[in-house]
Order: C-alpha cells, then sequence, then structure tokens
C-alpha cells in the first residue's frame, strides 16, 4: 500500500513538473559551466570583486563559473554580449552606475536596457572619493573650489569612465557649485592614477576602493569621500555631505541576465547570489575593499535601474554630456 502511495506520488509529482517546465528546469540547474561577463578588463576593482563571487557560487554550484572579461565602450560591449547571449540561465554579467547612465549618454545603444535585460540582485556600492595631486595648493574641498573659481576652466578633473558613477557625481560637484572644470575620460581608474600623481590631470574624482592604495602610500591627498556618514574604517577620512539625496546609491554593482531567463532560475540566481554576498567571507572580503554590500530581488533591481536612469538622466541632460557609440 505504501509502495503504490509512493509510486502515485511520483507520477502526481513527475505530471506537475511537466506542467510546470521551469520548475524542473531550475532544478536541474547549474548541469554544465556558466559564464559570467564582466565588462571591465581584468585587475579592475569590480573584477576582483566578481572573480571573488564566482570562486564562491563556483563552490556552491560544483560547477567552473568562468569570467568573461568584455570591456570598451562603457561597458556596452559587455552588456551587450549578456543582452544577446541564449536566455538559457548559463550566462550572466556584472553591472554597475554607467548601465543607469548609458541611455541618456548614447542616442542609440545596441540593446534595450529594461527591455533585453533582467536584474537578479544588486551586489554592492562604493562611495566616490575626490583626490588630487600633491602640489595641488588645496587641502580640503573648500579650497578647491575657491581654487577652481579663481582659475576657471584651468583645473582640469579625471574620472574612470565617462558616465561612471564617479565621473556623474564630479559633474553633478560642478554644476552645485558653478565651476568650469575641464573632464578627462580615462579607461579605468588605474589608467588614470599615473597623470593625477604627477600633477597632468591635478584632481580626481575616483572610486574609495580604487584610490586607497594611492592615498595610504602619499601618492595622492585625499580631500573628501562623497558620503552622508563617517567612512567604515576609516574615521578619519574627510567627508563631503549634502551633494547627493539621502537615499541615492552611487558607485553600484549588480548582476543582471537577458530578459528572456526563466524567472525560477532568476529566482535561484538570486537566492544563492544573496547567501553569498551575506556570508562572512565576502562580507570581510568586502569590507577590506571599503565597500558596502547591498542585496536585492530581482524586482527590486528592476525597479532601481529605472529609478536611476531618470537621476542620471537629469543630471546628465543639465551638464550637456552626449556620446556617440564610438567615443
Amino acid at each position: 500500500m505504501i509502495a503504490a502511495s509512493a509510486r502515485s506520488f511520483g507520477a502526481l509529482l513527475a505530471a506537475v513538473l511537466a506542467a510546470c517546465p521551469e520548475v524542473s528546469i531550475a532544478q536541474e540547474w547549474p548541469a554544465r559551466p556558466l559564464r559570467f561577463i564582466v565588462p571591465s578588463p581584468s585587475g579592475a576593482s569590480n573584477d576582483i570583486a566578481a572573480r571573488v563571487v564566482a570562486e564562491r557560487l563556483a563552490a556552491k554550484w560544483k560547477q567552473p563559473v568562468i569570467i568573461d572579461n568584455r570591456p570598451g565602450a562603457g561597458t556596452i560591449i559587455g552588456t551587450d554580449a549578456v543582452a544577446k547571449a541564449s536566455p538559457d540561465g548559463y550566462t550572466f554579467g556584472w553591472v554597475f552606475s554607467a548601465h543607469a547612465a548609458n541611455p541618456s549618454l548614447y542616442a542609440k545603444l545596441p540593446y534595450d536596457t529594461t527591455r533585453d535585460l533582467a536584474g537578479v540582485t544588486l551586489i554592492y556600492q562604493l562611495k566616490p572619493a575626490i583626490v588630487a595631486t600633491q602640489d595641488l595648493p588645496v587641502a580640503t574641498v573648500s579650497d578647491l573650489i575657491a581654487l577652481a573659481k579663481a582659475k576657471p576652466g584651468h583645473l582640469s578633473y579625471a574620472s574612470p569612465l565617462i558616465g561612471s558613477g564617479v565621473h556623474l557625481v564630479g559633474e553633478l560637484f560642478k554644476l552645485k557649485h558653478g565651476l568650469d572644470m575641464p573632464h578627462i575620460s580615462y579607461k579605468g581608474g588605474n589608467a588614470a592614477h599615473p597623470d593625477v600623481i604627477s600633477g597632468r590631470v591635478p584632481v580626481m574624482f575616483d572610486t574609495l576602493p580604487n584610490a586607497l592604495q594611492p592615498v595610504r602610500s602619499g601618492k595622492l591627498k585625499l580631500l573628501a569621500v562623497v558620503s552622508e556618514g563617517p567612512v567604515p574604517g576609516h574615521p578619519d577620512f574627510p567627508v563631503l555631505s549634502g551633494l547627493l539625496p539621502a537615499n541615492a546609491v552611487v558607485g553600484w554593482n549588480g548582476i543582471v541576465v537577458p530578459a528572456k531567463t526563466p524567472r525560477a532560475i532568476v529566482a535561484r540566481l538570486n537566492a544563492d547570489l544573496v547567501e553569498v554576498i551575506r556570508s562572512p567571507a565576502i562580507q570581510e572580503r568586502f569590507a577590506s575593499y571599503t565597500v558596502q554590500s547591498i542585496t536585492s530581488t530581482p524586482e527590486e533591481f528592476d525597479a532601481f535601474i529605472r529609478a536611476d536612469i531618470a537621476r542620471w538622466g537629469d543630471v546628465i541632460k543639465r551638464a550637456g554630456i552626449r556620446l556617440d557609440q564610438g567615443s
């Protein structure tokens, strides 16, 4: 009788799974290696973080998670590869703040940001830092503002990537204080550091993780971290508050998939990522990078991206920034 009941239950379960193919797919996933597309060069701060996450996911899934670096065109090359990948759950991609700026920066993208991609979760946020060459005669943000106003058009600033979160914070800073500071874009923060250290470009809006080493070594001086409160682990760092709304998330990083990826797999990927990100080991690693972990549901991340497109679209319009696809 028990055996018969077990057979009946098994038949019923098989019928349910057949009627719900997404559930069956999610139970079997992942059954082979996965591709993790990162739209940054190897060695960039988010590439390093992505590799830490990939290592933990591979251990959890018992499947290789292969990092595929696709830098270039303001993250468009890598993001386009995600958007056009097979929506089978075996390709997911890293995105960051430029993802929400690109719809306003470019007249045409090879994908639709909100239609062709689906959010999985936020991963972390990082804080912008304003740094300067040691020879620049300023010690505070107030000094920087005064010098920029005294020499309009002569004090340039660097940032990693046009449309990155720190670039847009720099433009917002200029708008708020009425400054004429030409912007010089680099292909990543590390690429800009030699010019800023030498004084060829005297100021930089950088991410705090990226600026930390040259600041600690005395090669650059830290004028302020854009933050509404003290920097965890660094209470001595000067802080610039009030530039951004209190609820703004700048320098965010997250995970997306092709839009038609089965929702059951998206939910599974979200749950596994959140578990990995909240693990003590990852929390410790992120703290050493001076980034703050921040997770979300897929629906929350989709809504967040739409809101961020509107927020930074306004800044981009006011600053008059526009790029062609080849820029």
